[in-house]
């Protein structure tokens, strides 16, 4: 049954359209470096940075090469960590898919996860949980965390040998330690030889020795070694191979390995559909948040949304003139609830607004613009329960929350939000001022004056008797 199951996999994960947006740049060693002498064998799936072999789930060999193993890797790498050692160190592989797979299990393309990651960032499999089909996460702060880990740029080699064992080794760049690399090819029919004692200086008894005429499936290049050989069906000696991981668990081939000859690549007469000639490698970065959105949306059918956002210095507008729609969320996920057929349509997410702020610094409103449109086979419904911005920039985190009446429900095309730029405070009154007799609190409107000389309109909750301090929402007028 296994069998079958790995079989439909396959062929659910044959690839689309590439996206338009993907941006890659040619890889090119340092001048110094790019005729210095390499070892004979490299395997960076033995440094700490790597992390244990995936299962993967469903049609998810995109992710789970380009995300699961190195994103992983280049972060861990970067922060000197253990992949082993904690989830929290581990990228999760299953949250890139459940965003890219409109709702069915089918594959897509390793660019596709590394893009989130570039837009985005990727949630760890500490803060993503258990492992669901089609699940998307709540909660604000998993979110927050997911935007530190980003890909910075998307390296593309045309299959050069000699370039990839470069970068294998050491980036390219002198670095100690090397990179991995993403590849694709067919899987289906392939031939592997599990008992190979031929030469080799890493150890592994899995090599293949006829590419695969169906199925596409996408892995992971962690090393190679130039002494493995082995003579083909011609009588032709071929020596070198890359050191692959497959994502199908330690129980296949020699710990989820194999040796995949230098040959192969090199071969003019191999078609791309058995062996793509497009090898991906990727920087990574860490990125600190300085403004984001908090949002709870509760909606029946994810595919119908989109986001977009803008921060402007008018007061008194009620949309704005230009808005910016986003490159995570919108419209994605399929015909399914906010957090999934299993998890319901309730959900609290963040969206990064930095870039809005940052150019907009007067801004006196953030706006979120919600759009619904027909998505699928079926309109959804539902609201935005909850709206906030919280800046980071002081160091303590300032929260202004959305003037809006909520929840609001959501109707066809453009809903906007507005945050205007008033943060909550706290203040000292005496309950008896702004309370009956009896000690419960006023719902009246209060005109009262400010320190600087201002008047403002309040009113309370969210009382503290104890010590007898209410938050006020603090609004001025110019």
């Amino acid at each position: 049954m296994r069998n079958k199951l790995l079989l439909l996999w396959l062929l659910l994960g044959i690839p689309g359209i590439l996206p338009a947006d993907a941006q890659r740049v040619q890889f090119s060693p340092a001048k110094a470096l790019a005729d210095s002498a390499l070892p004979a064998a490299v395997d960076n799936s033995l440094l700490q940075y790597f992390p244990p072999v995936i299962d993967q789930l469903g049609g998810s060999c995109a992710q789970a090469a380009g995300i699961g193993y190195m994103f992983t890797y280049e972060i861990n790498r970067l922060l000197d960590r253990d992949a082993s050692a904690s989830a929290g160190n581990r990228m999760s592989y299953q949250f890139a898919w459940n965003m890219l797979n409109d709702g069915q299990d089918q594959g897509g393309f390793v660019e596709e996860g590394l893009l989130l990651a570039k837009n985005y960032g990727i949630m760890t499999e500490a803060d993503y949980g258990l492992h669901f089909l089609f699940k998307w996460v709540t909660g604000y702060d998993n979110y927050l965390r997911a935007m530190h880990y980003r890909a910075d740029r998307i390296y593309e080699y045309a299959d050069s040998v000699p370039l990839m064992k470069r970068y294998l080794y050491d980036h390219g760049n002198g670095s100690a330690t090397g990179g991995i690399l993403t590849f694709s090819g067919q899987s289906v029919g392939w031939t592997i030889d599990d008992r190979y004692d031929g030469p080799s200086l890493t150890g592994y008894h899995s090599l293949l020795t006829t590419l695969a005429s169906n199925g596409s499936h996408a892995m992971t290049i962690v090393g190679y070694d130039d002494t493995v050989g082995y003579t083909d069906s011609n009588g032709n000696r071929h020596e070198g191979a890359f050191i692959v991981v497959n994502s199908w668990g330690t129980w296949w081939q020699d710990r989820g390995r194999f040796y995949l000859p230098y040959d192969f690549f090199r071969d003019p007469q191999v078609k791309t559909q058995q062996l793509s000639n497009t090898v991906n490698g990727v920087d990574v970065a860490t990125y600190n948040p300085q403004v984001v959105l908090k949002l709870t949306v509760d909606y029946t059918s994810r595919d119908d949304l989109s986001y977009a956002v803008a921060a402007i210095e008018d007061r008194q507008r009620t949309m704005p003139k230009e808005q910016q729609f986003l490159n995570v969320f919108n419209n994605r996920g399929g015909d399914l609830p906010m957090r999934g057929p299993q998890f319901g349509s309730r959900i609290e997410m963040a969206l990064d607004i930095t870039k809005q702020a940052v150019t907009t610094p007067q801004a006196k409103q953030y706006f979120l613009n919600i759009f619904r449109s027909f998505g699928g086979t079926r309109k959804g419904e539902g609201q935005l329960v909850g709206l906030s911005a919280i800046d980071y920039r002081s160091g303590q985190p300032v929260e202004y929350v959305c003037r809006d009446s909520l929840p609001a429900n959501l109707t066809d095309g453009y809903n906007y939000f507005a945050i205007p730029l008033t943060p909550l405070f706290t203040v000292s009154a005496s309950p008896l001022r702004y309370a009956d007799t009896a000690g419960t609190l006023s719902d009246e409107t209060f005109l009262i004056r400010t320190a600087d000389g201002h008047h403002a309109k309040v009113r309370f909750g969210t009382p503290d008797a104890t010590n007898q301090t209410i938050i006020i929402r603090y609004e001025t007028k110019e």
